[in-house]
């Protein structure tokens, strides 16, 4: 028996493969209908019906989704019966909304069906709701299904976007979820179950890592690419993907017809240096956009010369890719409203909508940029939505979020600068958030650690749990109301006699159980960094050489980097939670409360 490396225990396993090694116990019986496409395959690279039909499964017919089971056929492509394959293939796309549902002949006679399809983790992606119409008629009919859970290359901690309106429900968003959802097919398959009354015969067979549930983080590990649909060639198309498929809904080229289709787009009356340059100058993080003229060798504007841009993805765990093209969309149809177009006709079965509406799920958007109007109120009411649907989602996640040691945020300043009160407010904000924060205060004045009104005692009245203080040689730790522990340190090490904030971290100080640790002091240790200067003090910053400052809460000049924000202090934490959450930093969090 051929037992498997190192390595190859490391990788991801699919659910197929899963499948494949279970005993009796739980395996799909009889007569088994099988839906799949040429990105289902084993991680040897088996496609799923050899598999299968190798381990004995009595599969008898192969279901095929948009694309075909081969995934030759381009996008809203109908796909009729001829495919090639030794087993009968019945397609579930085709030129009706009614063609996406199995029929009743289609289902006689099975005694299950299996579904593994991959997904990209975007609500427009059609695979999953695809698995969500066969479990709504198998179930009609008792028919148990299995799903072959699958990754999600965009991970599962970022959720990002609104929730669509019912009335714009549609198969690129049957059900309501933000566009970038940060789920399996798997746990969708158990969210609509549950959440919208399919009462399906269910069961996921989950992914698995080195023998164990993958983390939340770890299920967007694809080993090796395999094109799930003609128009996602890499795994960079699907980083960004949530935004670029909204270039649909215009007369803009998205890059069908060039071999970057998603990460392109253009027209043939833009400007390329222009179109960079205007994206450019929207500052947003984790992107930048270089001019690029291209020609699409079909679909629009076939063989016709596109100004326009590619996006350069610069920080994956930064990029908001949802709220990036919707600002780049707005950029470009500014520079040309005259023949900037929004696509009026059928898509994707539904021909009294705009498409635009349908992928925003609203006409708020489509408004917005017609009136030339702002869209960050917009944006920011994503936040609401996001929050609604992580609680909705979590029941039914079948991968925890797991971190091996807290984020740590560093708030530095000259003394009397205002720290704690910058620190105060961002504590309260990232309690809110829904984030388990912890605090340290380090002064190098040695006081009485159980003062009411001490900073750590404010520490504490905002949220943080457990709020440490070290004062000189002295520490206390404030938890759940009351000082649990107030001792001499021993065993300095510092050149002061300080404790490294390690020692902190990694003790049993309680820190360590956190999702961040906000701290006031300790300078010099190697993590993110907020200086805050105040004129009223005389004294100069302390970090402003400094590559780890990430931000400055100032009322005056500093000679920071000029690359590093400054804020008011009227804008603590409004703004600078804001950029905290477009930042790598905030990445880091696990991508905030929204996440498992």
């Amino acid at each position: 028996m051929k037992t498997r490396s190192h390595e190859e225990q490391a990788r991801l396993e699919a659910g197929l493969d899963s499948l494949l090694r279970m005993k009796d116990g739980g395996r799909p019986r009889g007569r088994l209908g099988l839906l799949c496409n040429p990105a289902s395959v084993t991680l040897g690279f088996i496609p799923a019906p050899q598999a299968l039909l190798a381990a004995g499964f009595d599969v008898r017919v192969l279901f095929g989704p948009e694309h075909g089971l081969t995934g030759a056929a381009q996008d809203m492509e109908a796909v009729g019966r001829g495919e090639p394959s030794r087993l009968p293939v019945i397609s579930l796309y085709g030129e009706t909304f009614d063609d996406l549902s199995p029929k009743d002949e289609h289902l006689e006679g099975l005694d299950g069906v299996v579904c593994d399809l991959p997904d990209v983790g975007s609500r427009y992606y059609t695979f999953v709701w695809t698995i969500a119409l066969v479990m709504k008629e198998c179930a009609r009919r008792k028919i148990p299904v299995w799903v072959l859970d699958r990754p999600n290359p965009l991970g599962g901690e970022v959720v990002e976007g609104n929730l669509p309106e019912r009335k714009l429900l549609s198969f690129v968003g049957l059900y309501p979820v933000p566009v970038r959802h940060g789920m399996t097919p798997g746990e969708i398959a158990r969210w609509v179950n549950a959440e919208h009354g399919i009462d399906c015969d269910l069961t996921v067979i989950p992914m698995r890592k080195a023998g164990r549930a993958p983390t939340r983080r770890e299920i967007a590990e694809t080993p090796a690419w395999v094109l799930p649909s003609p128009n996602m060639p890499t795994r960079e198309t699907a980083l960004v993907y949530p935004g670029g498929c909204l270039v649909e809904g215009t007369n803009l080229s998205e890059g069908r017809g060039t071999t970057r289709p998603f990460e392109l787009l253009g027209a043939p009356w833009l400007d390329a240096d222009e179109a960079a340059e205007r994206a450019n100058a929207l500052g947003l993080p984790g992107v930048a956009f270089r001019p690029h003229v291209f020609k699409p060798t079909f679909h629009k504007h076939t063989a016709k010369t596109c100004g326009g841009v590619q996006v350069h993805v610069t920080d994956a765990a930064a990029f908001r890719p949802y709220e990036t093209y919707l600002r780049l969309l707005k950029a470009l149809f500014d520079m040309d409203p005259d023949r900037f177009r929004w696509r009026t006709e059928t898509y994707e079965y539904r021909d009294d909508v705009p498409a635009i509406d349908l992928l925003t799920g609203t006409a708020t958007y489509r408004r917005l940029v017609g009136e030339g109007a702002s869209l960050d109120p917009w944006i920011s009411s994503f936040r609401d939505d996001e929050m609604r649907f992580a609680e909705q989602r979590r029941p039914h996640l079948l991968y925890s979020t797991r971190r091996e040691s807290p984020v740590v945020l560093l708030v530095t300043g000259a003394h009397e600068s205002g720290k704690t009160t910058v620190a105060v407010k961002l504590i309260e904000a990232l309690v809110q958030e829904g984030l388990k924060v912890g605090s340290l205060k380090h002064t190098d004045h040695e006081y009485e650690t159980d003062i009411e009104g001490k900073d750590s005692q404010r520490h504490k009245a905002a949220g943080a749990e457990p709020a440490v203080l070290v004062a000189g040689r002295r520490s206390a730790v404030h938890r759940r109301g009351e000082i649990l522990a107030s001792d001499p340190l021993s065993g300095a090490t510092g050149p002061h006699g300080e404790r490294p904030l390690s020692v902190f971290l990694e003790g049993e100080y309680g820190l360590s159980t956190c999702d961040v640790v906000v701290v006031e002091g300790y300078r010099s240790a190697p993590y993110p960094k907020i200086e805050v200067c105040r004129a009223a003090t005389g004294r100069a910053p302390l970090t402003e050489n400094d590559p780890s400052v990430i931000a400055v809460v100032t009322d005056r000049a500093t000679q920071h980097a000029s690359s590093v924000p400054r804020f008011s202090f009227e804008e603590i934490p409004g703004s600078l939670l804001l950029f905290l959450r477009k930042s790598s930093f905030f990445s880091s969090l696990q991508q905030n409360p929204v996440n498992a």
